[in-house]
């Protein structure tokens, strides 16, 4: 059987459709191919890419389907006339498995959005919510089971609101890393992007940082609420690699936006010491207008706790904030 871009852990539906559009369209591929270009086809890091290559270089060398062996195998030409008859027979075969194969997708294409749903199990158990499938849901939910959800969210069609709503806060609740690339699609959909960054930001994981910072991006065309909302995500996540961006963020012009990257500097704390974020926060806090905001600064800086960000405080013991007052006191003692 062969192995499948998605078969590589850390590569799901997302990445794979990048690695293919390069021209990286299986296992083997992935395995000849440079850490550079593998980076910049899949838009991620290179250490991410590297480790995926190396699990392709496994994969290739357990023998599962080399393309080359296989076509080896095809044009043998000492073939024996029962191997040939043998081989005729398996090709019919073959193509029986293919049509019923082909049936099957066929008759999958054609359930509606309830029978999908049954498959999956949302209707196995009393009815005592509405939709339905929402009782299914919270027993999924309950359970920490994330698979039917995620097929659920992926259902063409399937445009319910409220329940993708739903199904989202569930991935989140349960934590669980493989809903990143599902909830990566769900950051695309303006219906559900707010919900989506919300679980991104619960489970954690730095494989959604790439776009979260794309939604930071200032070049980007993007409402202060959701770019606020993408820099909270960015300090739930945690990631070193979003520090450089949420600093350029201080100096938007949405007070709410420049309040929430203080904050996720803050959850990031002593991982952004070297990326010149003391300096910036130093400024906040000496020239903002906007309260919150300057608390958020203070915060960030006690987070940080080197030296350098204990200094930038000294001085605002008595500050017209108390909140800020507080936090230099803090500091100090």
């Amino acid at each position: 059987m062969t192995n499948g871009l998605e078969d590589v852990e850390g590569i799901g539906s997302t990445y794979a459709d990048r690695l293919r559009d390069s021209g990286i369209e299986s296992v083997f591929d992935l395995a000849e191919a440079d850490t550079d270009e593998v980076s910049e086809a899949a838009d991620t890091s290179e250490s991410r890419a590297e480790d995926w290559i190396e699990q392709a270089h496994d994969m290739a060398e357990s023998g599962d389907d080399d393309p080359e062996e296989a076509e080896g195998e095809t044009e043998n030409e000492d073939e024996t006339e029962e191997e040939t008859e043998e081989g005729s027979e398996q090709e019919t075969d073959e193509g029986k498995e293919d049509t019923e194969e082909g049936d099957d997708e066929e008759k999958q294409e054609e359930l509606t959005t309830k029978d999908r749903l049954k498959q999956l199990g949302f209707y196995d158990n009393e009815f005592t919510e509405f939709p339905p499938e929402l009782s299914g849901l919270k027993r999924f939910k309950a359970n920490e089971n994330p698979d039917p959800i995620m097929e659920a969210l992926q259902i063409q069609g399937y445009d319910t609101t409220f329940m993708r709503l739903e199904m989202i806060e569930a991935l989140g609740r349960i934590g669980d890393e493989t809903a990143v690339d599902v909830l990566l699609e769900e950051v695309n959909d303006n219906d559900t992007r707010m919900e989506a960054m919300d679980a991104l930001g619960r489970i954690g994981s730095e494989e959604a940082t790439d776009k979260i910072l794309e939604l930071l991006d200032p070049e980007r065309k993007v409402q202060p609420h959701v770019r606020a909302k993408a820099a909270e995500t960015a300090g739930r996540i945690g990631d070193p690699d979003a520090v450089e961006l949420l600093v350029e963020t201080l100096g938007s012009d949405s007070s709410e936006v420049r309040g929430t990257a203080a904050e996720a500097l803050a959850r990031i704390g002593t991982e952004t010491e070297d990326a010149g974020v003391v300096e910036e926060l130093a400024r906040v806090l000496e020239e903002e207008a906007d309260e919150t905001v300057r608390m958020s600064a203070a915060r960030a800086l006690r987070s940080v706790g080197t030296e350098e960000a204990r200094g930038a405080l000294s001085g605002y013991e008595d500050d017209r904030n108390e909140l800020v007052a507080e936090t230099a006191s803090a500091v100090q003692t």
